[in-house]
């Protein structure tokens, strides 16, 4: 499939409901795209523009039809609302339903990345109006639910009262599957350094979801990096960077030279079971 060039009318965002005939919905989760002003920038020697675009290229290519795509937070690695307009629209000449929420770099400006890490500045910001939380996404029987788990100033997530009580509210008043879909991370990565920034109220949000047997699946991005487990019966997902990839179970920061940008497939059926699996980037390079 080629992504037509060309302005779009957002008007229908953010979708509310999406029916498919065979009972079947496929989900496409993009993440960390860390997109710049400029598109040539490049981290870790890796284009992120150019990569985040032949990962969504190559997935509507592929032989199975994409029902919704999920952008799982850091759109942007530098909060700019020009690099948000260019994102949804490419997205929305797919001609595919999307939905986007936020992640840490979405909220936060890092500055002085020339310094050590203790001695950068991080300027919170606002969301940008199109990033999603507190959504509710019908999925023929399936309801995906979106919360925004980023903290403005912060590269650390937290659910929060407020997320966590419309959580409550859902799940208490629906006897359907359930996924839901957040930026941070909800158990540990067996890594030091990217576990101190977990959502940091991960617990609260777990005692909340073990008393509902309707959430089959929590999905999200952060870590850069394949991630599959489960607690108490819910798969939990966590998915590769549309770029650059950090090293698993690393104590101290790294990035893994090896590791190939990717997405992740979500299949939802009728039954309410989920099939979920990581593509990789043919070319790394492209």
């Amino acid at each position: 499939m080629s992504i037509p060039q060309g302005s779009v009318d957002l008007i229908n965002y953010p979708p509310t409901q999406i029916t498919t005939e065979d009972g079947v919905v496929n989900i496409l989760q993009l993440t960390d795209p860390h997109l710049y002003l400029d598109p040539n920038t490049q981290t870790a020697g890796i284009n992120n523009y150019q990569s985040f675009t032949a990962c969504l290229q190559q997935a509507l290519n592929e032989d199975i039809r994409c029902d919704l795509i999920l952008l799982s937070g850091d759109l942007v690695n530098e909060v700019k609302p020009e690099i948000y307009q260019k994102i949804y629209q490419l997205l929305a000449q797919t001609g595919i339903a999307f939905v986007c929420i936020a992640g840490n770099h979405d909220v936060t400006d890092e500055l002085d990345t020339h310094l050590p890490f203790s001695q950068r500045r991080f300027v919170p910001h606002k969301p940008n109006p199109m990033l999603l939380s507190n959504h509710c996404l019908v999925l023929n029987e399936w309801r995906l639910l979106l919360i925004d788990s980023s903290v403005p100033g912060k590269i650390y997530g937290a659910v929060g009262n407020k997320n966590l009580n419309w959580l409550a509210q859902n799940l208490a008043n629906s006897h359907h599957p359930v996924i839901i879909a957040m930026h941070h991370h909800v158990l540990p990565m067996d890594s030091t350094w990217i576990d101190q920034h977990i959502a940091q109220d991960a617990e609260a949000f777990w005692q909340l979801v073990d008393n509902h047997s309707t959430v089959k699946a929590v999905v999200s991005g952060h870590v850069h990096q394949n991630f599959e487990s489960q607690r108490a019966g819910v798969k939990v997902y966590a998915t590769p960077s549309t770029c650059y990839q950090f090293k698993p179970k690393s104590d101290d920061f790294a990035i893994d030279d090896q590791a190939v940008p990717g997405y992740r497939w979500l299949s939802l059926d009728k039954q309410g079971t989920i099939k979920s699996w990581i593509t990789r980037l043919a070319n790394k390079n492209a």
